[in-house]
């Protein structure tokens, strides 16, 4: 397709659509008298968007109240559908946070004792009843 029949095409589909300047008025009309080929093209463009036009969905009684009436139904079992179908992400999210935080401890304490974990591995008992006697 050759540049100026591409640009006399773009003139033919703007004008179905907008009103063109004076002078691209012209050079369309002059463009549609010489060109056979742009002249089918407009009379295809023309019958394609007869058929669109005419064209009109089917609508099925109460169409909009049932679609309306499944979206606040579903509004209302998502929350439960989310919870269900998150669970698992979320307790593996936990297991392996747990998995990362116990392998850390280990790393860095050499053990894995009750004291070690919940970090009093250092407090003598004396110093831990002290501190709870005096609310920290």
């Amino acid at each position: 397709m050759d540049r100026e029949y591409k640009k006399k095409l773009d003139l033919l589909v703007r004008s179905l659509d907008q009103d063109l300047l004076p002078t691209e008025a012209l050079e369309l009309q002059d463009a549609l008298k010489k060109s056979i080929k742009l002249q089918e093209e407009k009379t295809h463009l023309l019958e394609i968007r007869g058929q669109l036009q005419a064209w009109q969905p089917a609508t099925a009684e109460h169409f909009a109240t049932r679609v309306m009436r499944q979206i606040g139904w579903q509004r209302e079992e998502d929350l439960g559908a989310i919870i269900v179908r998150l669970f698992p992400r979320v307790a593996a999210a936990c297991v392996l946070v747990l998995g990362i935080a116990l392998g850390a401890i280990y790393l860095t304490e050499g053990s894995l004792m009750m004291e070690t974990i919940i970090g009093v591995s250092d407090v003598m008992p004396e110093d831990a009843l002290m501190f709870v006697e005096n609310g920290f």
